[in-house]
This record gives C-alpha cells, structure tokens and sequence, in this order.
C-alpha cells in the first residue's frame, strides 16, 4: 500500500463504520477507600458510576477540591489519630476526675503520674500525757514531675516542723528530704482503672532537734491503685513498707492507707480515708513513752515491733480550676494506741500542670 492510500484510509476513518456513529463521552469513576466505612453494607449502592468528581487520593479525612462526601459516610478514624498530642512533662490528663488523697500527705498515693506542686499546711495536736504533750505543725511543698504519662518523679517531703510542747521550749527545724520514682504498670483509661508501684528514698537531711537526720536514711516501696466507680465515686489504696537503713536508728512498718470520694456538681469531692500502721520493729532511740510518729515523723521508739495504729480522715476537695484543687482532712485515731496524734489538720494546695 503506497502512502497515498494510507493517506485516505485515515481520512475516511474506520473500515466499516457507521457514519452516523458518534464515540461517547469518556467516563469518570470514583474508587472508594474501604477504611472510610464501618462495614462493606455501609458503601453507598449508588451514585458513583456516571459522575465526574474526583475522589480521595489518600486517607479519610482527605478532601479533594469539588469533592462531597456521599451521605452517611463516616470516616472510622482511629484512637492514635484523635488523640491530643501531650505536652512536655504535662500530667496525665485522661484521669481528670481522679483527685489525690489527703491524709497520710508523705506516704498515701496517687496512682496517676502527674507534675504538680501540693503545697502542704499540718497542724498536729499530740495526746494530753504524752512526753510531747503540745503542738506540732509542718509546711511543706512537694514536687512531682511527669516524665511520660506512665513515668513520674515524686519529691513528697521536705519543709520545716515546729514542735511545741506545753512542759518544754519549742523547736523549728528542718524535715528530711525524700525522693523518688513512680510508674503506673496498668491504665485502663475506658474502665478508668489504674496502678502504679514505686519508691522513696528518704535522706537524712534534716534537723535533729525536730527528730530527723538520723541514721543513713529510709527506704518506701509501695503499690498504689485507684479506680471510678458507680456514679463518679472514685477508690484509691496506697500500701507499702518503711524501713530505715540502720534499723537502730528508726522503726519499721507496713502500711495501708485507703481513700473514698464521690464527685458532687463537677467540681466537688466529699472524702473518707483510713490509715493503718503495722510496726514489724523498732529503734533504740527514745523509750517506749514516747510512742512512734507514723507517716509524719520516724521516732525510732523501743519495742515497737507488733504494735498498730489506726486513723480515720473526714474531709473534701474543691476543683477551683483545671489546674488548681484546694482541700482539707481532719484525722483522729481509732485505735487505744494514738502515739503523737489526738487530732491532725491536713490542709493543701495543688497547682497541677
């Protein structure tokens, strides 16, 4: 065939066709993202074939322009995805209607890791007869800082005691510093369970004349748990074990501490806490007079060892801002044993980022 004849075959178009057929307009079709519907039933049973609008080119929540999303057609984006991005050392915010127990302020826990400052005002009056029959109060300022969510740095002592005893002269002076570490092993923020363990490791910092600075220091590991329940009530329970280093200088004990609250109007927490000491031993430094100091002060008393002291805490807190929470605890002894306390005033600040 010579190029002419190729020249009029093109020209005159397909051998064969229909002059009056007309070639159709190209179509534009739509692929669906699967992953954009709960279940295959959801997809749309029409709509798509015919039209021209561009669709998606990557996940669900993307837009191409002159794109409209089909009716009924929800984006199942997952939890990673929503999640708010934490801040650097922010507190665990996913545990917000948890607050902190009161008493027992050094030892009794909160599982959540948090940064805050709590600042601490306590006002003991010890039992009439006792060698330290009189008054004695604390100030305090306790530190935690949330390294992750799971991770925190716990300062929880420090600050100066003002011992006052009717039949002597009173004495101020600075407690021990104590730190340590906590990391919550279980977060279950949908059933808002969790527990965390830990520890502090208590320097002998402080003065003498306010019974510190003795001996090569203390160690407390402990185990604390919290978890809502019912109609906002909230349960948390701290137990663990102080022993001093150079058992001499100090007493050993079990303790357990247990919190109840209830969340009134959103911002408003009744609360019942029991704390039980059980002393597995004791020092050699004062004579069993004297009793022991439990979670405030370690008197390192003789013959301790088999003893228990029980209190009971009534009291509240107040959510004034997402960032600061006021309360108070009155704490009294249930037990015939009552060592220095005859009635305690936990009052706090805390300041929680």
């Amino acid at each position: 065939m010579n190029a002419l004849a190729l020249s009029a075959l093109l020209t005159a178009g397909s051998v064969g066709a229909d002059p009056a057929y007309q070639q159709p307009p190209a179509q534009g079709y739509q692929t669906l993202p699967i992953s954009g519907y709960a279940d295959a039933g959801a997809l749309p049973a029409a709509g798509y074939p015919g039209t021209t609008t561009a669709a998606p080119t990557t996940g669900p929540g993307y837009a191409a322009p002159g794109y409209t999303a089909p009716a009924g057609a929800v984006p199942a984006l997952c939890d990673e995805c929503t999640k708010p991005v934490r801040r650097l050392f922010q507190s665990d915010h996913e545990f917000d209607d948890f607050v902190g127990p009161v008493s027992n302020p050094i030892l009794n826990k909160d599982p959540r890791s948090n940064s805050h400052a709590r600042l601490l005002f306590i006002n003991n009056n010890v039992p009439g007869g006792h060698p330290l029959d009189g008054n004695i109060q604390a100030y305090a300022l306790q530190m935690n800082l949330a390294v992750t969510e799971r991770l925190s740095i716990i300062a929880d002592k420090d600050g100066l005691a003002h011992i006052s005893p009717r039949n002597g002269p009173s004495t101020t002076g600075f407690l021990n510093l104590a730190a340590g570490l906590k990391y919550t092993f279980y977060r279950d923020v949908e059933n808002q369970t969790l527990a965390a363990f830990g520890f502090l490791y208590e320097i002998p910092s402080g003065e003498a004349k306010v019974q510190q600075n003795q001996g090569s220091g203390s160690f407390a590991p402990f185990v604390t748990y919290g978890k809502e329940f019912g109609n906002k009530w909230h349960y948390l329970q701290t137990t663990g074990y102080y022993f001093p280093l150079k058992s001499s200088q100090g007493s050993s004990y079990i303790w357990n501490s247990f919190h109840v609250d209830k969340q009134l109007f959103g911002w408003f927490y009744p609360l019942a806490e029991l704390n039980w000491f059980w002393y597995t031993s004791g020092g050699n430094r004062l004579p069993p007079v004297f009793g022991e100091g439990d979670g405030l002060l370690n008197l390192g008393t003789r013959g301790q060892a088999g003893a228990h002291l029980v209190t009971a805490a009534l009291g509240a807190k107040a959510v004034l801002t997402n960032k600061y929470t006021v309360g108070f605890a009155l704490e009294f002894p249930l037990t015939s044993r009552n060592d220095i306390i005859n009635q305690r005033l936990t009052v706090e600040l805390i300041g929680r980022y």
